[in-house]
């Protein structure tokens, strides 16, 4: 039931026409909030990756920029090539002119090694002269164990990476001799401080750290902010290593991000982590503004809600309950409504209209209240004259029969008889003294017909004695059996009286064996009651039916059926919820 009111209510159409237009909202800002997200994350990554790629850039251009000196300047130089083959031409030159050779190289070295930053050393490896010229010192004892280190590295195009530096390694070889062994070799090393500080830029966001590694994954430049501990970072060291690709690690309950950038003509990888709350922090911001909108939306829709329910959904339930008392009979509806608005205009007519309905019912019963009392005193008086002259004629009769036993016992019923019917104090009594009126009647009619006619008339059970009905609705059923149903009966007449449960009511049943009441008549007399036609000379029964209604509601009536015995069937049925004790 509570469903059905539900879709059929206005308060849920409304809530679904809010929802219809809130949904398309929400769902368009979710959208536009998750393509946010993903631009800038794209952006964030590729500013990453373009920093990491314009390191890598720029330190490539200063290794070739270093590698095309090198070549101009030391690779072709008269002098290291003397030196380089001293032995062959230690007669040529003086110690003086070696001292001299030695000094120009030496301004070489430097000048390579101030030309770029990022070096921190040149060095010449001269087997034949066992001599190492060097930029930061004096020609000192041949280092063999790194002659021999780089002696394996063929590839001048790229680094060659030692005890954790890198070096461009240059070396010349005799045409005519072995070229296993080169000359000279010219070693440069490049600054571990440099390089790090290069790197140091690209630290923008907290917990986060830049490594370079070579192509065998050696880390040997790292810088870091990060507040993870060198366990944690040996640990992420220990992950990056495996990656070749950008991807998500986990640190200590941790998520990072890293970025890998490589070069190929170096060798190297640069690889960033940043710890993705630090990377996405300002994306937090919008992720704020989404719940803020998310949550505007749904307050929003619980004020209209709550708005819709109070000022829109009970004013109309009230009135619909309202109309729905009225519906079933009950006028004493007030509905009040202290807001200025439309319901308070339509609750003012209602109540208005509900005030006009109780003066015209209320008119409406006095008057029927009016006739139905006239039409009582009517059948009263009717019944009088009649019921008076027969009287008289049985007391005339007994007494000059001499019959005065049953003289006596007739007066007596007589008096009770005309007591009751001068009686007219109430207009409603208890069912015991209907009954007891009824049954005083009906013997003075027994005395009258004599063995003609026969009457059974059971016991009122006690428990309906008090219940109160209006006057005069037995003994007019009765009377109407005798003179419209056995008066013209010679003998074997028979009435019967009796009292039956028919659910919550209490039947009073009066019939007859009278053969006088045809199939018309009855279907007539039915018409009449059921308010078809209009009232001949039956108005007495629809007497009794108008007042039993008018007492009792649609459970009080009068029904009128054919008797078993072939008469009428008179049933008074009268609603035993009513019932009012008296003590």
């Amino acid at each position: 039931m509570f469903r059905i009111l539900w879709r059929n209510s206005i308060i849920s159409k409304l809530l679904l026409i809010f929802l219809l237009i809130l949904i398309p909202l929400f769902s368009l800002g979710i959208v536009l909030y998750s393509w946010g997200i993903g631009a800038v994350k794209t952006q964030l990554s590729g500013s990453i990756r373009a920093s990491l790629e314009s390191v890598l850039d720029n330190f490539d251009q200063d290794v070739q920029r270093t590698q095309s000196l090198l070549f101009e300047t030391l690779m072709n130089d008269e002098d290291l090539a003397m030196l380089a083959l001293f032995p062959q031409s230690a007669a040529e030159y003086s110690e003086y002119e070696k001292f001299q050779m030695v000094g120009r190289l030496k301004k070489q070295l430097l000048a390579v090694r101030n030309s770029n930053r990022y070096i921190s050393d040149v060095r010449i490896h001269i087997p034949l002269l066992d001599r190492t010229l060097s930029a930061s010192a004096w020609p000192e004892n041949f280092r063999q164990q790194e002659y021999d280190a780089f002696l394996e590295h063929g590839d001048r195009s790229r680094m060659f990476y030692r005890d954790n530096r890198p070096y461009i390694v240059m070396k010349a070889f005799e045409q005519q001799t072995d070229k296993t062994r080169p000359y000279f070799m010219i070693v440069v090393e490049f600054s571990e401080k440099e390089l790090k500080d290069s790197l140091l830029p690209l630290l923008q966001y907290k917990n986060s750290g830049v490594f370079l590694r070579d192509s065998s994954s050696r880390f040997f430049v790292s810088a870091t902010n990060s507040d993870m501990g060198r366990a944690g970072e040996e640990a992420l060291r220990g992950q990056i290593s495996f990656l070749d690709r950008e991807s998500d690690i986990s640190i200590a309950g941790s998520k990072y991000q890293a970025f890998q950038v490589r070069s190929s003509s170096l060798g190297l990888e640069a690889v960033q982590y940043v710890r993705v709350s630090e990377l996405f922090q300002t994306i937090q911001i919008y992720r704020i503004w989404i719940w803020c909108y998310s949550l505007t939306g749904i307050l929003i829709l619980v004020l209209f809600s709550l708005y819709a329910f109070r000022y829109i959904h009970q004013p109309l339930v009230k009135m619909v309950r309202s109309f729905s008392r009225v519906e079933n009979g009950d006028f004493n509806v007030f509905i009040k409504h202290h807001r200025k608005d439309e319901f308070q205009y339509l609750f003012t007519q209602f109540n208005d209209m509900v005030k006009n309905l109780n003066t015209l019912i209320d008119q409406s019963y006095r008057q029927k209240l009016l006739i139905q009392n006239a039409e009582l005193k009517q059948l009263q008086s009717q019944i009088n004259p009649h019921f008076l002259y027969n009287s008289l004629f049985i007391l005339n009769t007994m007494t000059r029969t001499g019959d005065y036993d049953n003289l006596e016992y007739f007066t007596i019923q007589l008096g009770e008889y005309f007591r009751f019917m001068t009686k007219s104090n109430h207009d409603d009594i208890p069912l015991l003294e209907e009954i007891r009126h009824a049954r005083t009647y009906a013997d003075i009619q027994s005395l009258r017909f004599g063995s003609r006619i026969k009457v059974v008339f059971d016991e009122l059970p006690l428990v309906y004695a008090n219940i109160r009905v209006p006057r005069l609705i037995v003994q007019p059923l009765i009377e109407n059996a005798f003179i419209h149903g056995l008066e013209e009966m010679s003998e074997k007449g028979w009435i019967s009286i009796t009292f039956e449960k028919e659910d919550d009511r209490l039947a009073i049943v009066v019939e007859d064996n009278g053969q006088s009441l045809s199939d018309r008549q009855l279907l007539g007399v039915q018409a009449m009651l059921a308010g078809e036609v209009e009232a001949g000379e039956e108005v007495g029964l629809l007497n009794i039916h108008r007042r039993l209604q008018l007492k009792f509601g649609q459970q009080g009536k009068l029904r009128l059926s054919r008797s078993p015995q072939g008469g009428l069937k008179a049933t008074i049925l009268i609603p035993t919820t009513r019932e009012e004790a008296e003590s």
